[in-house]
């Protein structure tokens, strides 16, 4: 594993959700990356966070963001990587998913008794995300686990906007093979890759750089997950439906934005099997086979 680095933090208060999906769609588009949301206890704020290697991206970033939403109480500080590391053990623990998945962080791998017939995924997040912890990921999750209790065994996955590669971890771990992980930012992708190594996975997974918005695929996948955010999975969703020739995973959606997403869907043939929401957001697993 590679040593933490300092971490420049771009933070950006919202009053309400609505401002909070404004903010969080312009950080998207101008950072190439998703922001984290961060709810802090007796706080009406709702913040967002965003992360980088250097100070001057991080500030460049808070200058634009401010000329594009004059007021905005945005701030970049600094995170040592003493600090960052000490802020993912605080937030991130042990966590059983469906009936076969146990998610453990790398550093309490000799802390933490690991429970019986369950394959163990090791994660250290560095600057990507995916824990399993935030209920978009652990939806994503629950459904691969329910796929593989059903027998589900795609000859090919697509793991879309992969982060931290976790759900390519769970897949392998279930002896899924042909697996193509792709996300845009290329410090995810390192991160993912040392992942991977410490699940000792060496093959059966393909990483690459890729823009969803810019390129796309030439084949078909009969299972598709995509675990990005509701404007995206919107403005993809043709192209998404046309990748998958089975079942797809989409995870990353507002609650309020749900009903929009499943429509848009359903009229290019997906029929919805599952939806699933907490408070805040949604993931839902189509049927994509009679689309084509």
């Amino acid at each position: 594993m590679s040593e933490p680095a300092d971490v420049w933090i771009l933070s950006v208060p919202a009053r309400n959700p609505a401002e909070a999906e404004t903010f969080s769609a312009w950080l998207e588009t101008a950072c190439d990356a998703s922001p984290v949301e961060v709810e802090l206890v007796d706080q009406a704020l709702i913040w967002l966070e965003a992360y980088f290697e250097e100070e001057t991206p991080a500030k460049l970033m808070n200058y634009a963001l401010q000329d594009a939403f004059p007021g905005v109480e945005s701030v970049v500080r600094h995170c040592g990587a003493k600090d960052w590391t000490t802020f993912w053990q605080h937030h991130f623990h042990p966590i059983g998913i469906g009936k076969s998945l146990f998610i453990l962080p790398e550093w309490l791998r000799d802390k933490t008794e690991i429970p019986e017939d369950r394959e163990v995924i090791l994660i250290n997040p560095g600057l990507s995300f995916g824990t399993g912890s935030h209920f978009t990921t652990h939806f994503c999750l629950e459904m691969i686990d329910r796929l593989h209790a059903q027998g589900f065994k795609p000859d090919h996955m697509l793991d879309a906007g992969c982060g931290s590669a976790i759900l390519s971890i769970a897949a392998r771990k279930f002896g899924w093979d042909n697996i193509l992980a792709v996300d845009f930012d290329e410090m995810a992708l390192e991160q993912a890759a040392e992942n991977l190594l410490l699940n000792d996975i060496h093959d059966g997974v393909t990483l690459e750089v890729k823009d969803l918005t810019r390129t796309w695929f030439d084949k078909k996948y009969p299972l598709l997950a995509a675990n990005l955010y509701g404007g995206l999975l919107m403005e993809l969703a043709p192209k998404l439906v046309r990748a998958c020739s089975g079942t797809m995973i989409l995870s990353g959606i507002r609650t309020i934005e749900a009903d929009a997403v499943a429509t848009i869907f359903g009229q290019l043939g997906a029929i919805e099997k599952v939806c699933e929401a907490d408070h805040e957001w949604c993931g839902m697993l189509l049927d994509c086979s009679g689309c084509h």
